[in-house]
């Protein structure tokens, strides 16, 4: 069967869930594998440098398809537990994870997949008029009216949030801030679909910083401790700057994987 076809299947099977996984009762697919791999790890079925069993082998194993492995697989790599390459499965890298919420994002589709995968907790919203020095920092022009929502960002599994975000929405597209607590995709997802805009480019600034007062006691981390900061800026195919994000990370606590194929 084609991964296609899995996939389909896994979303057939799927009741509310947002993650775009099967489910039994409420609880998903994937977290069932998570949690027995890691039972098994503790347990020391598996030494550190050993091959986990294979995609079809835990396919066949937990019945379900290879759509659903591959995000219990995914969370595992994110928790610090497994590396895994192409051609060569999974292997077991830690006994224990890491505590780092890792960002492996290299397409806005995964832009998507990263924002299903993990929880928001919407702060605050708010209309300004972007001054002249913030609007430096943001890339935007002065004097320009935009939505700014503050946010805390945290993984399914865990309660202490990873980022501290800072979204600035045209306030041109009121509609998109009136709902975010039920939102669960990407912010610029709901732009395309409510406003039919369409997101060409995305650029990103990654940069250290020390953490001003109120990252520090949103992160709950010491003021001016190392964060770092990831700033994505949204254009529209016709240039039009529409959504900015600024995600700051404790410096101790994240760390940022990507892959770059040679052509």
């Amino acid at each position: 069967m084609s991964d296609e076809a899995d996939s389909l299947k896994d979303k057939s099977a799927t009741d509310g869930g947002t993650d775009g996984v099967a489910e039994r009762g409420e609880t998903p697919l994937y977290q069932e594998i998570v949690r027995t791999l890691l039972e098994e790890i503790d347990a020391g079925a598996y030494a550190v440098g050993d091959r986990l069993p294979t995609e079809q082998e835990l396919c066949s194993r937990f019945a379900v398809s290879r759509h659903t492995v591959r995000e219990a697989l995914r969370r595992l790599q994110e928790m610090g537990y497994i590396l895994r390459r192409q051609g060569s499965g999974s292997v077991l890298a830690a006994r224990r994870a890491d505590g780092r919420f890792v960002n492996s994002i290299s397409s806005l589709d995964e832009l998507v997949q990263y924002a299903t995968s993990t929880r928001l907790e919407i702060l605050s919203v708010d209309r300004i008029i972007v001054e002249e020095e913030l609007a430096g920092r943001l890339g935007c022009r002065p004097e320009t009216q935009w939505f700014r929502v503050s946010a805390l960002r945290r993984t399914r599994e865990t309660s202490e949030p990873f980022s501290y975000v800072e979204v600035y929405i045209d306030a041109a597209f009121s509609d998109v801030v009136r709902n975010l607590e039920v939102v669960q995709y990407a912010i610029y997802t709901v732009l395309e679909q409510r406003y039919g805009v369409r997101i060409a480019e995305v650029m990103q600034d990654i940069e250290a910083a020390p953490a001003s007062l109120n990252v520090a006691s949103r992160l709950h981390v010491p003021p001016q401790s190392p964060i770092l900061v990831i700033t994505r800026r949204y254009f529209t195919d016709d240039g039009r700057l529409v959504e900015i994000a600024v995600n700051t990370h404790p410096g101790a606590g994240f760390r940022y994987t990507m892959a770059l194929q040679r052509r």
